[in-house]
């Protein structure tokens, strides 16, 4: 059985990090208001919950569930084994979080009365495009 470990993160809009966890690669993600056990790879219901869960089927066939749970400050804590852990390692994390920062910041920006026209990379630097909808 495959010990998992709880890594704080600075997530705390969720439907955000369910996108991001989308442009990842997991479509079909669960979201529950009141956590629920994890999967282990033999099917096993482990103690640890979370809120946000992608289970073990869309990640691999001897993996576990992954998941998310929602902290008492709101941010939201990534539960992945050790077994995981490679694929859901540094650079998997760092994926996450630029998907779930480029969705926190276009949420904002439309609420502000910008629309998101897309991105672009410019030496090697990625431009985020706008349109200002505000009445001048």
């Amino acid at each position: 059985m495959s010990k998992y470990n709880r890594q704080k993160s600075t997530y705390n809009d969720r439907d955000c990090l369910v996108a991001a966890l989308n442009e990842q690669g997991y479509t079909d993600v669960e979201v529950h208001e009141e956590a629920v056990n994890l999967i282990g790879y033999h099917g096993d219901t482990r103690p640890e919950k979370a809120n946000v869960i992608v289970r073990r089927r869309y990640i691999g066939t001897a993996a576990n569930d992954l998941g998310f749970v929602k902290e008492a400050d709101g941010t939201y804590s990534c539960i992945v084994s050790d077994y995981d852990s490679h694929k859901h390692g540094v650079e998997w994390m760092t994926g996450l979080k630029k998907a779930y920062t480029e969705k926190r910041l276009i949420k904002h920006a439309a609420k502000n009365g910008l629309k998101y026209l897309g991105k672009k990379v410019v030496n090697n630097k990625v431009q985020i495009q706008w349109l200002d909808t505000r009445a001048a």
